[in-house]
């Protein structure tokens, strides 16, 4: 039996704020939980939801968030846009300082274009695995999952029935 899903970015959005003491005490509560056995949970709960989440008729991780870029990267992304990559770091990149990192400086992404991504074959890594439910070790991700939880229906909806599946009560 399919759960009904929650997909309204500005009802999960304000459910976010709402939920931001709970989830934090939920994060707590996952360190405390086995990883494998979280894994085993979160995996199935990732592919099931994933499966009935359009993220072409969401995109709200490209207008939200700013991925962080390879050298490599850099070199494909200012060729796309027939700039040098010194010229597309000015214009459109910027260093995080306590990372040192290179990342997409606009919200929206520039490369967004009516909820599609333009560079899709050619999109950086993170945007390739985000949500990042996949991988393993979920709770040692679990900052992460919470600050996605207000961006990403397919993190808000695994949350909530990782909840389910865990009998957690707040």
């Amino acid at each position: 039996m399919k759960n009904t899903l929650e997909i309204d970015l500005n009802y999960i959005l304000k459910l976010s704020k709402k939920r931001e003491k709970e989830n934090s005490n939920f994060r707590m509560f996952l360190k405390g939980e086995d990883s494998k056995k979280l894994d085993k949970i979160v995996h199935p709960l990732e592919q099931e939801i994933s499966s009935q989440i359009d993220c072409k008729e969401c995109a709200n991780c490209c207008k939200k968030l700013h991925p962080a870029l390879t050298n490599e990267e850099l070199k494909v992304l200012s060729g796309i846009k027939n700039m040098s990559v010194n010229a597309f770091k000015l214009k459109y990149v910027e260093k995080d300082p306590y990372d040192q990192k290179l990342y997409l400086k606009h919200t929206s992404c520039i490369f967004l274009k009516d909820k599609v991504c333009s560079v899709y074959e050619q999109r950086p890594e993170p945007c390739r695995s985000y949500p990042n439910i996949h991988k393993s070790a979920f709770s040692s991700r679990s900052m992460v999952m919470m600050e996605n939880y207000g961006i990403c229906p397919i993190v808000f909806n695994v949350i909530e029935r990782l909840k389910l599946e865990l009998n957690y009560r707040y």
